[in-house]
């Protein structure tokens, strides 16, 4: 079975390619705008395509589809149900799915979860980084100020942070403005 990525992100598609490639898929990724959709899949013969929801080249899976009956099909139902899987994935990870009708709708539904729960997990730890990063710089240059002033003074770290703490306190600004102040100028005031 193939699985064609077309203008998939590198990211994105590094990201869903060890999935893919476990589930014993044959994996191929297109990234050319100019590429011709109707060639690549006449010669590939896929029965799963993947395509960016902003891609170009998914007006012309679309006309595909209308024109060959064997041409891979928008998704939009499995077992007769809508699935709220395919919305998710679209909506998420920004990405529309074609596939033969022959394709198992088991293992098609087993992919989209995969996909969907891989890119949710991936965006959640984003977030998380995202969300830590001012109090890990903060805590940086809390660290690097009191290496200086260790370094400079002579002092041990218990004295170092008590020095930026009075400072910052006699200045009324917050200890990662006075340690950031230090850095730049190598001074308090």
């Amino acid at each position: 079975m193939k699985l064609l990525l077309i203008d998939i992100d590198d990211g994105r598609a590094n990201k869903i390619e060890p999935i893919i490639t476990w589930a014993g898929i044959e994996l191929i990724i297109i990234n050319d705008n100019t590429a011709d959709i109707y060639a690549l899949v006449d010669e590939l013969h896929p029965e799963i395509i993947l395509v960016d929801t902003d891609s170009p080249n998914r007006d012309t899976l679309e006309h595909l589809a209308q024109l060959q009956k064997t041409a891979p099909r928008t998704v939009i139902k499995l077992d007769n149900t809508r699935s709220e899987a395919i919305n998710r994935l679209a909506a998420e990870a920004c990405i529309s799915i074609y596939a033969i009708d022959g394709v198992p709708t088991q293992l098609l539904q087993a992919l989209i979860d995969i996909a969907i729960s891989y890119f949710y997990s991936i965006e959640l730890l984003r977030n998380e980084v995202e969300n830590i990063k001012p109090a890990t710089d903060a805590r940086q240059t809390l660290n690097k100020a009191k290496k200086f002033i260790m370094d400079t003074y002579g002092l041990a770290e218990e004295q170092a942070s008590d020095l930026l703490s009075k400072n910052a306190d006699r200045q009324r600004r917050p200890v990662t403005e006075v340690a950031r102040q230090l850095l730049d100028t190598g001074s308090f005031i």
